[in-house]
């Protein structure tokens, strides 16, 4: 264990220590301009990279399901698409974010992602598959991210629920889940 009076202090120099050498060619005027202008293009530098539009990374979910990252799709689909209103869920009459499927709606959702697994809604089981091959048009992940209007962030993750029971006799549809991040 360390004892607590053997840290160093960082606030003076290291005992036996000499002084540094560093810009000590320069007047102390001269010194100080030059560490100002460290420090500004630091600070230039480092805002520069906050504002500027990152390359798509894709985001890893649940189950090792990868996705877009870009908030205006261009990574997935580089000519766009036309979003579809969600057709259940907490996003129904909201500015649309998501195309595709038979159903999009945040009913599909678990945890942001796309439900896996089985579930039963009153006599009807569904079972709940994502799925990493529909988003894309080169190369296809799970799920995509879109800006709405609002200017409100969205994933849409693809599946597939297989519905049985009470009519139903295992059809399977593309369903997106749509969840705000």
């Amino acid at each position: 264990m360390i004892a607590f009076d053997s840290i160093p202090d960082l606030s003076g120099p290291a005992p036996g220590a000499g002084r540094s050498t560093a810009l000590s060619g320069l007047r102390p005027s001269r010194r100080r301009t030059v560490l100002k202008a460290v420090a500004l293009g630091a600070l230039t530098i480092g805002s520069a990279a906050l504002t500027l539009p990152g390359r798509a990374r894709a985001e890893t979910g649940p189950n090792a399901l990868t996705g877009w990252d870009r908030t205006d799709c261009r990574d997935a689909y580089p000519t766009g698409y036309p979003e579809d209103g969600d057709t259940g869920g907490e996003f129904v009459g909201t500015y649309a974010a998501c195309y595709a499927g038979a159903w999009r709606s945040s009913e599909f959702c678990e945890g942001g992602w796309h439900k896996y697994g089985t579930v039963t809604v009153g006599d009807v089981q569904v079972d709940h598959m994502p799925v990493a091959t529909t988003c894309g048009t080169v190369t296809a992940k799970n799920a995509w991210r879109w800006t709405t209007p609002d200017g409100r962030v969205y994933r849409c993750s693809d599946g597939f629920s297989t519905y049985w029971g009470a009519g139903h006799t295992g059809q399977t549809y593309l369903t997106i889940c749509r969840a705000r991040v």
